[in-house]
């Protein structure tokens, strides 16, 4: 029982009133992670659009609302999409950000909302959440490159949900950097406070090969490059996010992969 008791004591700091994501506070909301998304010269960014409620058994015709954020987490673009029923959409991200006259910034963040929830899901007291795949398209590759959404990040009112640490947590990179690769790392903030971020990389003897620190607003995304390191390393990132766990996108000179580290 003491045993017991001390654990809990312990584990205190690092979960009370401190979740992974909030629950919305409104019954009908729905909920989308935070994508990355890259459009320039060299990049292309995709979307994998399924119509939900469709596959709830929800008949009729359904539409989403996309939300575009820049690079400060600035939103500067929203559209509404027509779905099509029990047939995937691949959502050009280019094609829909075609009609601003200039893109505020090569990258940013954007969440889809479904605008029909299913009886069944509110009979549940749950609520829908688009976290599918992205894709990108790097120098006009034939193939492109997938990763799957996250966190439930943002509600329909663009309420962030992600919790906050009151202390400062480690996140250690599942991946062992390379030093013939070129990495690019991208966090994104689903917070509503500003939050500040160590960035190290270390070897096998503890010693520091590299180190950044910024602070990240509220929805913004932050991309930091890594090359030339002289040994295999480890990236760690240090904040008061509770999970920290970056988008990697890795080149292999015009190769490129990209994965949840």
């Amino acid at each position: 029982m003491i045993n017991n008791l001390l654990r809990k004591l312990k584990k205190a700091p690092w979960v009370v009133a401190q979740p992974l994501t909030k629950k919305p506070n409104n019954p009908q909301s729905v909920i989308s992670d935070l994508f990355v998304w890259r459009c320039n010269q060299d990049w292309n960014t995709y979307f994998e659009l399924l119509d939900l409620a469709s596959l709830f058994g929800d008949e009729g015709q359904h539409q989403v609302g996309i939300v575009f954020f820049d690079n400060n987490g600035e939103n500067f673009h929203q559209k509404s999409i027509e779905l099509s029923g029990l047939y995937r959409q691949v959502l050009d991200i280019y094609k829909v950000l075609s009609t601003l006259k200039q893109l505020p910034s090569d990258y940013g963040t954007f969440c889809i909302f479904h605008k029909k929830i299913p009886n069944s899901v509110l009979k549940l007291q749950s609520f829908i959440a688009e976290r599918g795949y992205v894709s990108y398209q790097y120098k006009n590759a034939p193939l492109r490159s997938y990763v799957h959404g996250n966190l439930d990040a943002i509600d329909d009112g663009l309420a962030l949900l992600s919790g906050s640490s009151f202390l400062n947590r480690q996140y250690n990179l599942q991946y062992l950097l390379e030093m013939d690769r070129v990495y690019e790392i991208a966090l994104v903030n689903t917070s509503s406070k500003n939050k500040k971020v160590e960035f190290k990389v270390v070897d096998f003897n503890d010693s520091v090969l590299m180190e950044k620190c910024i602070t990240l607003k509220p929805k913004q995304v932050f991309i930091l490059p890594i090359k030339d390191v002289p040994n295999p390393g480890q990236l760690v990132i240090k904040s008061k996010i509770i999970m920290a766990r970056p988008v990697v996108f890795c080149f292999d000179n015009d190769k490129m992969d990209v994965f949840h580290g």
